[in-house]
Order: structure tokens, then C-alpha cells, then sequence
């Protein structure tokens, strides 16, 4: 597992998107594989730009959930994991 709150996660570079009126479909031309999404998670991998750390990632999830920061920072921490996980982000 990474440390996302330090890193700044970026987005696999060949990775092309898909919106539906739900959720979102994300496919990785590398491994061949298409990932669907749903707003949240799209919401911290559209976030993953090289520059954005995890911990703004938290701070705006916490801000714009209502959530604490402590809570935001499991569902970032998870999310991130899925997506690295899945070889749409590298951190």
C-alpha cells in the first residue's frame, strides 16, 4: 500500500473515459480491461493529476461530504488502492 497522503497519483496516460448518467466506465488499453466507476471513485481519479496529493484529495472529499477527515481519509485511502490496484493510477 502507497502513501497516498504524500504521493501525488497520476492517472495511467492511456486510460480513456465513458460517462453514463450513473456512473462512469474507464478502460485501460495497456491490460484490456474497462472498470466501471462510480461518481466518487471517478471523482478522486479525475483528481489524480501528478499534482494533487492525497491529502488534498481528503481535504476536499471532508469538505465537500460533510465528512471528518478521518473518515474521508479511509474512503480516499481505499479508492486509491482499488485504482492502483486496477492499473489506472501510479503513485
Amino acid at each position: 500500500m502507497a502513501d497516498w497522503m504524500t504521493a501525488t497519483p497520476l492517472r495511467h496516460g492511456q486510460a480513456w473515459v465513458r460517462r453514463g448518467s450513473d456512473d462512469a466506465a474507464v478502460y485501460n488499453p495497456d491490460t484490456g480491461t474497462l472498470h466501471v466507476l462510480n461518481p466518487s471513485a471517478l471523482a478522486i481519479w479525475e483528481l489524480c493529476d501528478g499534482a494533487t496529493t492525497g491529502r488534498e484529495m481528503v481535504e476536499a472529499v471532508a469538505e465537500l461530504t460533510a465528512l471528518d477527515i478521518a473518515a474521508a481519509a479511509a474512503d480516499v485511502g481505499l479508492a486509491l488502492d482499488e485504482l492502483a490496484r486496477r492499473e489506472l493510477i501510479q503513485a
